[in-house]
């Protein structure tokens, strides 16, 4: 089985075996480019990094890519996300 369809970390943005939930990179997943945020940054939308984006209309938390920072689109819709 590959890894087709394998969500991107929302802290390094990378499709690679890895613990997400516990992933404390300062770098995206080419070793080289600084990520959007970090564990201890504002309270990025984890729902807004999914596939779907965050449905829910009176959400408090800031609508930002952990990767780059853009407003259009979240973790798993970044051009900075590591393709497989």
């Amino acid at each position: 089985a590959g890894r087709t369809g394998s969500s991107a970390c929302a802290l390094c943005l990378g499709r690679f075996c890895h613990n997400i939930h516990k992933c404390t990179a300062e770098l995206l997943w080419d070793g080289c480019t600084k990520n959007h945020c970090n564990r201890n940054s504002a309270e990025l939308c984890y729902d807004w990094q999914r596939p779907n984006g965050c449905t829910n209309t009176s959400c408090s938390h800031v609508h930002e890519c952990s990767g780059c920072g853009s407003k259009e689109h979240g973790a798993q819709g970044c051009s900075l996300s590591e393709t497989l």
